[in-house]
């Protein structure tokens, strides 16, 4: 996994910057473990992930795993985050189905492909 994170608080929201290539289910639960750690460091309710830069499977099965292990191994205070992620266009079929499958379970999680759309969703709340 070749993967960087990088967090900057800004007003309203914790901004995470994801930069790398994530190839299977092992490698997103990982960068979803640095994600967490990130967010739990800064306790923030607002995020933005920003990871136009990073290239996700694009097999829809390593996507219900990982937001199964959201349920199952990730604290309850996730149901009171709001997360907008930003991803690449390329990566946009993929992400919308894991938005679909994180909102069925109750979390407030968010797909776009615009900076701009994802700190209207986080800011006007």
């Amino acid at each position: 996994m070749n993967l960087t994170i990088a967090a900057q608080k800004r007003d309203g929201y914790l901004f995470i910057e994801s930069k790398g290539t994530l190839e299977n289910v092992d490698e997103l639960l990982a960068h979803s473990r640095l994600i967490y750690e990130e967010i739990h460091k800064h306790d923030f309710k607002k995020i933005l992930i920003y990871e136009p830069e990073t290239s996700l499977p694009l097999d829809l099965v390593p996507h219900f795993k990982l937001v199964q292990s959201y349920i199952e191994q990730y604290p309850p205070d996730i149901r009171e985050l709001t997360v907008a992620v930003v991803v690449a266009d390329n990566n946009k079929e993929v992400a919308a189905t894991w938005e679909t499958i994180c909102q069925s379970r109750g979390l407030q999680y968010f797909v776009f492909t615009s900076l701009e759309d994802a700190v209207n969703c986080l800011l006007e709340e």
